[in-house]
């Protein structure tokens, strides 16, 4: 599989401002505009809405 440069970003699963680290158990793929989208919004808050999103 291959991605397309700048289609993915490495997103903070807990953000670093609320203490998360900058290490791979710490990251995850995500598309550019989710990433961007997300904010200071929890994970699992941000994740819940944007399912009901589509």
């Amino acid at each position: 599989m291959s991605v397309r440069p700048r289609a993915a970003t490495l997103e903070h699963l807990r953000r670093r401002a609320d203490g998360g680290k900058d290490n791979r158990d710490n990251f995850a793929a995500a598309c550019k505009s989710c990433n961007d989208s997300r904010g200071k919004w929890d994970l699992l808050f941000y994740a819940s809405w944007k399912r009901n999103e589509f």
